[in-house]
């Protein structure tokens, strides 16, 4: 049986993570409402050792239930977007549909981009702060050891395309180009990126 899965960074990602998301926590909660049915109806009340269980099996359906809410807030890249951004994207490494959470607010990022230190990114959420969020992963990438990485968050599609083309034309520096034990700075960068990200 072939599977669609995704992979964090890659498009279609958070739809990919709803849907699934909503299936674990329904077949979580179905399975306890099961459990509790069959120890009712096996013993004719509802004070049996399954309805223990069934409580406790609530627990992942809980937590399943929460990571639901949370990703049903987020919307991937729209496929017009999407588009647009691929016919400047060909010599770049690029991520998808990434959602930074910090303890004041989350950063929803439809698209990044990484090329000779310079991390650019582009939202469509109003309500995300791209100032804050660039400062958030400043903040991360300076505590992982990631330092000089110059990041912006833009909100225009335009100027961020424009950015991109500016990037395409830019040459890896000495620094860049090397690698290191744990490999290329762009892979420990976007492995960061993906870690950190719902």
């Amino acid at each position: 049986m072939k599977t669609n899965r995704k992979k964090k960074g890659e498009k279609g990602y958070l739809a990919y993570q709803k849907k699934a998301v909503v299936l674990r926590t329904a077949l979580l909660f179905a399975l306890s409402l099961a459990v509790f049915g069959i120890g009712l109806v096996s013993t004719g009340h509802k004070e049996n050792l399954l309805t223990i269980v069934a409580v406790l099996g609530c627990l992942p359906a809980s937590r399943s239930a929460v990571n639901m809410v949370m990703l049903l807030r987020y919307h991937g890249i729209s496929e017009e977007d999407a588009a647009q951004i691929a016919l400047h994207t060909k010599n770049l490494d690029s991520l998808y549909d990434l959602v930074f959470t910090s303890y004041e607010k989350n950063y929803e990022i439809h698209h990044m981009a990484y090329r000779a230190d310079c991390l650019i990114g582009y939202t469509k959420n109003a309500d995300c702060d791209a100032q804050k969020c660039a400062g958030h992963l400043r903040g991360l990438c300076a505590q992982n050891r990631l330092q000089k990485v110059d990041i912006k968050i833009f909100k225009d599609l335009s100027k961020y395309i424009n950015r991109l083309e500016q990037l395409q034309s830019m040459q890896e520096d000495a620094v860049s180009k090397e690698q290191d034990t744990e490999g290329s700075r762009a892979e420990r960068l976007f492995a960061l990126l993906r870690a950190v990200s719902l």
